[in-house]
């Protein structure tokens, strides 16, 4: 006889947690859930205080409209809201929050409280809750708007509180989802404390919500290239566009200011994100990005904003459309931009004139010479010069007789002594190295990359490195996101022969490793903030390999670099002494081996 399972009905405490784990993931969650309801009872100006990275306090004050009395307990029940009604509502919706879930769960994961002032009312009222079933309602002190105490998230729930970073790593989340915030309402006066101590004070701007007016962009992003972007302008079908992007000489392989807003609400979407980057084609390398802010105003009947719990995302009804209109508008404003003639008055309209004219040299061998049966002469001799143009033969009378010794850790064993007869450089990117019978085609960037990662990886103490001195420090513009990540890190950074010195909103660069005086500091260190990390204590070592990574990229020799023989030499037998000769710090091979039979059997050679 099958047994019958035993039904269990959750408790509302237990529903509430659940519920909480999709909508509340850190500190951060709460901050934002706390600031869109602050926004859509139309506060000019909010101030939030954090303690503890968020996890011990986080309060969110607004001179708002207020909550009355008799509503004040019915807002913490879930699935309470003001903003929708039935399913029709949610095609017309237009405010931050709707689902009426953020106080309910937020309360089932910490301890809440909540003063409010009424608009038409002449005093405040307080309501309370030490847990989710028990709350007290009594008259407090309050002017206008009201305030929301979230204190101990998660201290209920020990189980998610572990999964918390530390308070920097949490704190750095908070400011990074403020941003967004800072940039798409310049009408809004922001206020934020950390440990009860101001940091940042956002004046309003006589700008409407939804516009990214460039001094408040500015004044939140601390970056140069903001001066230089564009404003971008697009309507029709129903959708408007508008926003800033960057100069395409602002290009870079990683940048985290890519903003993306619909209808006033920061998300991200793929699609619009590639859209940009088609706007800027012919303009910057391939794989190259760019920073942006985009505002996309819809039609809420063409775009559904309950796809995410967070409401991260959204999903169009016409994704192609939204595409074509962002697309258009960033390839407009670039090409406006880059067709000013007007050089000197205005950085933003500086002449960029790339020039399609010259066609990059094709080194493929399907071009330069046919390895199949039929190969001419003619197509020989092209690969011969491709090679040996501009490169410096070195026979053996020039060197002496050199061997090298390299051990082989993935089969075990150890590769043969070889005589290195000569040294080549191709294409200004590969060393060739000749031995008796195979040849090395090595990548000059990928192994000097390798060499410098492993000397900076074994530098933990500054005894360990040279350090120069910079006669004229170097200084560059940061946000407060990276303060908080150079703070948490500067020790790390120092042990590895950097002095920095953090003023206020800039970072000043005062010594260098002896293998940097040749590297651009500032671009250095605007790729180590711009890393996307989860630093923890158990990921620390993590963190340090992919600074030392970033770091090693900048201070090795790169592809395009014409290379002496002599340098050559030092690169390969400093290689041959690397733990890890066969791919740099980022995974990508160093070198490529082809033995004599190889190369003769494509010339159909026996002999």
């Amino acid at each position: 006889m099958k047994k019958k399972l035993q039904l269990n009905k959750l408790t509302k405490e237990v529903i509430n947690q659940i519920a909480a784990g999709e909508v509340i993931e850190r500190p951060s969650s709460i901050v934002k859930e706390l600031l869109d309801n602050s926004i859509d009872a139309g506060a000019t100006k909010i101030t939030i205080k954090v303690r503890d990275g968020g996890m011990s306090l986080i309060e969110v004050s607004d001179n708002g409209v207020g909550i009355p009395k008799e509503n004040l307990s019915d807002i913490f029940l879930a699935h309470t809201t003001t903003k929708l009604s039935d399913m029709d509502d949610l095609n017309t919706l237009l405010s931050m929050g709707f689902r009426g879930e953020a106080l309910s769960t937020i309360v089932a994961v910490s301890k809440v409280s909540m003063t409010s002032k009424y608009e038409g009312e002449k005093v405040g009222n307080k309501i309370s809750f030490s847990t989710d079933s028990q709350q007290r309602i009594s008259s407090a002190p309050r002017e206008s708007g009201t305030v929301v105490k979230v204190e101990n998230i998660f201290e209920n729930i020990p189980v998610r509180k572990k999964y918390l970073k530390t308070t920097q790593t949490e704190y750095r989340h908070i400011l990074d989802m403020l941003t967004s915030y800072f940039l798409i309402y310049p009408n809004i006066h922001f206020e934020f404390f950390k440990d009860d101590k101001q940091v940042i004070n956002l004046l309003s701007k006589e700008a409407n919500a939804g516009i990214l007016e460039k001094g408040r962009v500015k004044e939140v992003l601390k970056q140069d290239f903001v001066d230089r972007m564009k404003e971008v302008f697009f309507e029709g079908n129903g959708i408007k566009v508008s926003g800033l992007t960057a100069h395409p000489s602002d290009h870079k392989k990683r940048t985290k200011f890519q903003h993306i807003f619909v209808n006033g609400r920061s998300v991200w979407d793929n699609g619009i994100a590639r859209a940009v980057i088609q706007g800027y084609e012919r303009y910057i390398p391939h794989g190259e990005k760019v920073p942006f802010l985009i505002a996309v105003n819809i039609n809420p009947e063409l775009v559904d904003v309950n796809i995410h719990p967070r409401k991260e995302e959204v999903k169009f009804l016409n994704p192609y459309r939204v595409f074509s209109a962002v697309e258009q508008a960033v390839s407009k404003a670039i090409e406006n931009l880059v067709s000013y003639k007007d050089v000197g008055k205005d950085d933003s309209k500086a002449q960029y004139t790339p020039d399609f004219s010259r066609k990059p040299k094709d080194y493929t061998t399907s071009k330069n010479i046919s390895f199949s049966k039929g190969g001419t002469v003619k197509d020989s001799l092209k690969f011969s010069e491709a090679i040996l143009k501009d490169s410096k033969p070195l026979g053996a009378s020039d060197i002496g007789i050199q061997t090298s010794f390299l051990e082989s850790k993935e089969e075990g064993k150890d590769y043969k002594k070889e005589e290195v007869f000569s040294f080549y450089q191709i294409f200004k990117k590969y060393i060739i190295v000749e031995f008796e019978d195979e040849i090395w085609m090595i990548d000059q960037h990928a192994a000097a990359e390798r060499i410098t990662f492993e000397k900076l990886s074994k530098s933990v103490e500054i005894k360990n490195t040279d350090i120069q001195n910079l006669l004229v420090p170097t200084e560059m513009g940061i946000t407060h996101s990276d303060i908080e990540f150079l703070e948490e890190n500067k020790g790390m950074i120092n042990n590895l022969g950097f002095d920095i010195e953090i003023k206020k909103d800039k970072l000043i660069v005062k010594s260098i490793p002896v293998e940097f005086v040749h590297a651009d500091i500032t671009k250095l260190f605007e790729d180590i903030t711009h890393m996307d990390i989860e630093d923890s204590k158990k990921d620390l070592d993590r963190l340090k390999m992919d600074v030392v990574a970033t770091m090693a990229c900048h201070a090795s020799i790169r592809a395009g670099q014409r290379l002496e023989v002599p340098l050559m030499k030092d690169i390969y037998y400093n290689l041959l002494d690397c733990e890890n000769p066969y791919s740099c710090p980022h995974g990508r091979p160093i070198v490529w081996k082809m033995r004599i039979g190889e190369i003769d059997s494509k010339f159909d050679r026996t002999y």
